[in-house]
């Protein structure tokens, strides 16, 4: 039994034909598309999308953390994996800082523009060596950082003696 309501949307003519919404005109629809793209300001979107770069390792640092402390303190292959890419990514991304925000550099920038940029990157270095102190402190935990006296003492100097006794054998 057909349905009487159904509307085929596949057929073009059909979708021409339907009515418009009230309250709807074409030219005030067009008006309304070019004053947005208008209003869009590149410059701004850059530096926001520059901040949200900046804080991106403040945000993965939780998830670092999460695995860093399921891998344990003792010294096993898998916890030395995690501790050594929980330090080698941070600073893998703190030297290719400039890299990352090439993206949003434009020489056209005025010079208030750049120096949000280059905040940003402080932020970002920032950020990755607050990460890398995690892996820091990971591995003071496992021993692998020489942080107490005993870690030391071969360096000490072994002090002159201040008594000298000598024996020998009586027959």
């Amino acid at each position: 039994m057909p349905r009487g309501w159904a509307v085929d949307l596949t057929d073009a003519s059909a979708a021409d034909s339907l009515p418009k919404p009230p309250g709807y005109s074409e030219v005030h629809a067009h008006e309304q598309d070019t004053q947005l793209t208008k209003k869009v300001d590149y410059t701004q979107l850059k530096l926001k999308k520059a901040r949200e770069l900046a804080w991106s390792p403040a945000k993965s640092f939780f998830m670092t953390g999460i695995m860093l402390w399921m891998s344990g303190n003792g010294v096993h292959i898998f916890s030395i994996m995690i501790t050594f890419y929980a330090i080698y990514n941070p600073v893998k991304s703190a030297f290719t800082v400039n890299t990352a925000f090439a993206r949003f550099v434009d020489p056209k920038m005025s010079p208030i523009d750049r120096t949000s940029i280059l905040m940003s990157k402080l932020t970002f270095v920032m950020c990755n060596l607050f990460a890398m102190s995690g892996a820091l402190y990971k591995m003071s935990l496992m021993g692998l950082l020489p942080n107490t006296p005993s870690d030391w003492v071969s360096f000490l100097a072994v002090p002159p003696a201040v008594q000298f006794s000598s024996g020998g054998i009586a027959r």
